[in-house]
C-alpha cells in the first residue's frame, strides 16, 4: 500500500516539476526544444454575412395621366353671306346683239366687204406703182404719205386709185398702206353708231306698242277704215302690187326687189294703214336684216320709215 502511494505521489511530483520547474530551466540553459510551445491564436476571422438582398420586381411605371382630349371648338362657321338681290330684268329691256369683230367679218382680211371701198387710204413707204387704164399703162411713183383711194381687192392687195372715180388703177399690198387701220375705225365706230340705230329702232316698237293699246278701237282696226282708205290688196304670193309699184319706182333706194324677205300684213294705225317689210342691206361692213314699213294712206304710199328707229328709209 506505500508503494502505490510511493509511486502516486512521484507521479505526482514529476508532472509538477515538469510543468513548471523544468520550463524555467530550460530557458535558463537556452534548451529550445523543451520550450512551452507558444499557442498563436490567429485573430477570428470576420464571419461575413451574406447579405440576401431581395430585389423587388420593379413596380409598373405609373403613366402619366394622359390628358383628357379637349373638345375641338370648332371654329364658328361663318354666317352664310346674304345673297346678292338678283337685278331685275326688264323684260323691256334693250339686249345689244354680240356683233362680229373686224377679222370676222373680213376674214382675215382676205374677203373684205365690197361696201368697204372706194376708201381713202395712206402709203407707208415709197411706192412705184404700174396703173393701167384700159389697155394702157403708166408708171408712177407714190412717196410715203401719199393718198390715194382703195377701190378693190385681189388676195392679198388692194387696188388703188388716184381718186374714188379714177378710171386708172393699181396693185398694192395691203401692209404696204394704212386700210386696215382706216377701216377698223370705221368698223368700230360702226358698231356704235349701229347698235344705236338698234336701241332707238327698240324705243319705236314700244313706244308704237304703247301708242296702239291706248289707241281708240278705230285706230287699231276695229271699225271700218275711212272712205277711200281701204286696205292695200295682198297677191297671192304674199306680196303688195301697190308696194311693189312703189319700189320699182325708185321712191326708196336701199330697198331692193330682190332682197326682201318677208312682206308682213297690214294695220291700221293712226289713220295709216301700215305694212312691215323685211329686207336684207348691204353695209360696208356685210349684209344685215333691217324692217322698214310703208305707210299708205288713200291707196298710195306716203312715206318708208325704219320700224325700229322711226327715220326715213332714203
Amino acid at each position: 500500500m506505500k508503494g502505490i502511494l510511493v509511486l502516486i505521489l512521484a507521479a505526482v511530483i514529476g508532472y509538477v516539476s515538469y510543468q513548471y520547474a523544468y520550463p524555467i530551466l530550460a530557458g535558463y540553459v537556452k534548451f529550445e526544444k523543451h520550450k512551452k510551445p507558444v499557442a498563436v491564436v490567429e485573430a477570428p476571422k470576420p464571419v461575413v454575412k451574406k447579405e440576401i438582398v431581395v430585389v423587388e420586381a420593379p413596380k409598373p411605371a405609373m403613366e402619366a395621366p394622359k390628358p383628357e382630349p379637349k373638345p375641338v371648338m370648332e371654329a364658328p362657321k361663318p354666317e352664310p353671306m346674304p345673297e346678292a338681290p338678283k337685278p331685275v330684268v326688264d323684260p323691256n329691256a334693250f339686249v345689244a346683239p354680240t356683233l362680229k369683230t373686224i377679222e370676222e367679218v373680213t376674214q382675215n382680211w382676205t374677203a373684205i366687204p365690197a361696201g368697204a371701198f372706194p376708201r381713202q387710204i395712206t402709203i407707208k413707204r415709197d411706192l412705184q406703182l404700174n396703173m393701167k387704164i384700159g389697155n394702157s399703162n403708166a408708171g408712177t411713183q407714190v412717196k410715203a404719205g401719199g393718198s390715194l383711194y382703195a377701190v378693190g381687192q385681189d388676195g392679198t392687195n388692194i387696188f388703188v386709185s388716184p381718186s374714188d372715180t379714177s378710171p386708172m388703177k393699181g396693185l398694192v399690198a395691203i401692209e404696204d398702206t394704212n386700210f386696215k387701220e382706216v377701216l377698223t375705225q370705221g368698223y368700230e365706230q360702226w358698231k356704235i353708231n349701229h347698235l344705236a340705230t338698234l336701241k332707238r329702232a327698240h324705243e319705236f316698237k314700244l313706244a308704237a306698242a304703247e301708242r296702239a293699246k291706248n289707241a281708240p278701237a278705230a285706230a287699231k282696226g276695229g271699225a271700218k277704215a275711212a272712205a277711200g282708205n281701204d286696205q292695200p290688196a295682198k297677191d297671192k304670193d304674199g306680196t303688195y302690187p301697190l308696194l311693189l309699184a312703189s319700189i320699182k319706182s325708185g321712191q326708196v333706194t336701199e330697198i331692193k326687189l330682190a332682197s326682201v324677205k318677208e312682206w308682213g300684213e297690214a294695220k291700221l294705225t293712226e289713220g295709216y294703214w301700215i305694212i312691215p317689210v323685211k329686207y336684207e342691206t348691204e353695209t360696208m361692213f356685210g349684209k344685215f336684216d333691217t324692217e322698214a314699213a310703208a305707210y299708205v294712206k288713200n291707196g298710195a304710199v306716203e312715206k318708208w320709215i325704219y320700224t325700229g328707229s322711226g327715220e326715213v328709209v332714203p
